[in-house]
């Protein structure tokens, strides 16, 4: 939910809370005024009875008078004085139902020592009847009134926003391997002001940080293959001498694996970083088709060497818009992989679809979870020597041209399943 829309229905919701309990308030108020004025007609009315009472030997229908109920009672002996006012539910025979009605009770005695008792029966319809038009009214007042300033609250907020907006545009466009300086819009709202320098700081800190990085990791690259080449030759040197026993040639072929394992894991974890630093910009159109039948031939060797079958089928070309180099990387990593983790004289069965290709390869079932081989450092235990990059530079690579790996093992087939988002 965006935060305006969160503004507004809290703004909402907090004035129909608000207008309920003022409402409720407000409605108490108007019927205690108007059962107040009531009783004071009521009282007016007895005291009119009463005077009547007095002065006159009969007793009139003072329900002509008075246009409601009353019911005067005389009697012989005398009564105490008492009084009450209170409200009562009687049938009203102008509704033919029942209805409220307000009823004044007294009792007193005559100056002429004759007790009476006086009932007067007031109906409430016309006060409810005209709170509830009442409060209609200003329910229909407060309802266009809601809604006139939700609207321009609206409008006045969005247009308040419109740098943050800005911001986060900005900030989705923002590229730190590019030496182009965050935009930052222009804004006389002093919490945007407070963002927009955090902003300004905090991406001048992170373009300093990277910078840093990259140059680190290309020197270290740099400055390791130097000794490990420099190893690697003597080392060839060394073997080629005629006075080494069996055991020297094996500790010095020992050290030389141990070096190339070192050459291949600085060269990989340094194609990692730089996928993760977007360093690959130049794209071009890729025929994946071309490339595999092209990576194929450079295994040619080591194909034919562990009597491995190799079946194609193209139904589409699939053109790539990639980084030739990551693509290369990409398939060659995959057809290694396949290859490496092969059985003798085993099957490659490779599939290009409109949106997808797949390559399945024969081989023995995985003991451990196979979604663990796509993370660094993973290696199978028939292959310890292994740097274990491979399939984690292939997902790399994958997730930066926004495609899925899916892994699949079926019928002694394991299945990498490449596909197009």
């Amino acid at each position: 939910m965006k935060l305006l829309t969160r503004t507004s229905l809290s703004y909402i919701f907090v004035s129909i809370l608000v207008f309920i309990i003022s409402g409720t308030i407000f409605f108490n108020l108007l019927h205690n005024i108007f059962r107040r004025q009531l009783d004071e007609t009521l009282t007016e009315e007895k005291l009119l009875v009463e005077q009547t009472i007095n002065y006159s030997d009969s007793v009139p229908d003072f329900r002509l008078v008075f246009g409601h109920m009353i019911d005067v009672t005389i009697l012989n002996v005398p009564q105490k004085k008492r009084g009450t006012i209170s409200d009562t539910l009687m049938y009203d025979n102008d509704l033919g139902t029942f209805a409220s009605f307000r009823h004044l009770f007294a009792e007193n005695t005559s100056i002429l020592d004759k007790g009476y008792t006086i009932n007067i029966y007031k109906p409430m319809r016309d006060s409810e009847n005209l709170i509830a038009e009442i409060l209609i009214s200003i329910g229909l007042v407060f309802t266009s009134l809601l809604l006139l300033l939700v609207i321009v609250n609206y409008f006045i907020v969005r247009r308040i926003w419109i740098p943050f907006y800005r911001i986060l545009n900005n900030l989705s466009r923002y590229e730190i391997n590019r030496d182009i300086p965050l935009e930052i819009p222009k804004t006389d709202i002093y919490e945007f002001i407070l963002l927009n320098q955090a902003l300004e700081k905090m991406s001048k800190k992170i373009r300093l940080d990277y910078m840093n990085l990259k140059e680190f990791n290309e020197n270290a690259a740099h400055e390791l293959q130097t000794p490990l080449a420099i190893i690697k030759s003597k080392l060839e040197l060394l073997i080629q001498k005629e006075n080494l026993d069996e055991n020297q040639l094996k500790l010095i072929s020992s050290v030389f694996e141990a070096t190339t394992r070192m050459s291949k894991l600085n060269q990989g974890l340094l194609l990692i970083s730089k996928i993760e630093n977007n360093q690959f910009l130049h794209t071009e159109e890729i025929s994946l088709a071309r490339l595999i039948d092209k990576t194929t031939e450079h295994f040619e060797e080591m194909i034919d060497h562990r009597g491995i079958t190799v079946s194609k089928n193209f139904q589409s070309p699939l053109v790539l818009n990639m980084n030739p180099v990551l693509a290369e990387i990409f398939i060659t990593n995959l057809m290694s992989n396949a290859i490496r983790h092969n059985n003798l004289h085993g099957l490659i069965s490779i599939t290009i679809r409109q949106d997808s290709f797949t390559i399945e390869n024969t081989g023995q079932i995985l003991k451990t979870d196979p979604i663990k081989f796509f993370e660094r450092f993973r290696k199978s235990e028939n292959h310890p020597d292994s740097v274990g990059l491979g399939l984690s530079i292939v997902q790399k690579i994958a997730s930066l041209y926004e495609m899925k790996v899916d892994y699949l093992y079926h019928d002694g087939f394991h299945i990498l399943k490449i596909s197009l988002k």
